[in-house]
């Protein structure tokens, strides 16, 4: 509790002893505290880094989308045997491992938050290349508890392909040429995201672009402008935490699609 204390801000008052964390999961840690982001804490103390009863409550937060952040701690001086083999499975199920020491903690594993880590893992080498470094950064940082930035990261890629490609059109005239309207005369290059998505998908001469760049394709690109800006709001209370989670759980996955379909389809125009 000194630790959790001094180190996250949680202060001794707030720990709950061996306490039922809810109704409809039987399950009470060694202690539990609701940490200042509004996320919950919970503390198993143990001989090893990790016990397997464990896996039924990783299971029921993550499907119940809960804002819960796992921890083991257990003393030094285990056979590095065990050591390796519960370290190792706690770390692959986002459950934090703290060793203590003549009343020393160390955070071996930082744990994840449970909520994040049913996100669907992506197969990187369905994307081009040049894709898969910041897919992988955007799903460590979604995971490792900063879904907002997780999110941003894959928006931001989008966002700069379609500016590319309205570039790429705008430099070879590929518009519908309306005698009333003129040749779109928008900054594609600083204007809104959005008001670019809008000018592409009405004036495209889609004849022009490969066959699998579709208008519907960039009105699933357009879609996500609207969600851009509202990732990076801070929850204010638990219930808000979770729906949040759940939100951004969608919107990370989704936007991974669009990215994937997008670069896919505009691929032959080489932007």
């Amino acid at each position: 509790m000194r630790f959790f204390g001094t180190d996250r801000g949680i202060l001794k008052s707030k720990f709950k002893v061996e306490e039922a964390v809810s109704n409809d999961l039987d399950y009470l840690p060694t202690l539990q505290a609701t940490a200042p982001d509004h996320s919950d804490v919970w503390i198993e103390v143990s001989e090893t880094p990790y016990l397997t009863s464990l896996d039924s409550v990783v299971l029921h937060c993550m499907k119940n989308c809960l804002p819960v952040k796992l921890y083991v701690a257990f003393p030094t001086g285990i056979s590095s045997t065990v050591y390796k083999k519960c370290a190792d499975e706690a770390r692959t199920k986002g459950v934090g491992v703290i060793e203590v020491a003549e009343g020393k903690c160390t955070v071996i594993y930082e744990a994840l938050s449970l909520s994040l880590l049913g996100v669907r893992s992506e197969d990187r080498s369905q994307f081009p290349a040049k894709y898969r470094s910041v897919l992988s950064t955007a799903e460590a940082t979604f995971r490792n508890g900063d879904p907002a930035k997780g999110c941003s990261l894959v928006y931001d890629e989008i966002e700069a392909l379609s500016r590319r490609l309205a570039l790429k059109i705008k430099k070879n005239n590929w518009w519908i040429l309306l005698t009333s309207l003129g040749v779109p005369t928008i900054n594609f290059e600083r204007d809104a995201w959005a008001s670019v998505m809008d000018i592409l998908i009405t004036r495209t001469n889609f004849n022009s672009l490969p066959s699998s760049a579709k208008k519907s394709l960039l009105m699933r690109v357009a879609a996500l402008t609207e969600h851009r800006n509202e990732t990076g709001h801070k929850p204010k209370n638990r219930t808000v935490h979770s729906q949040r989670d759940r939100e951004l759980r969608t919107r990370f996955e989704t936007a991974v699609d669009v990215l994937r379909d997008f670069a896919k389809a505009v691929g032959p125009l080489k932007i």
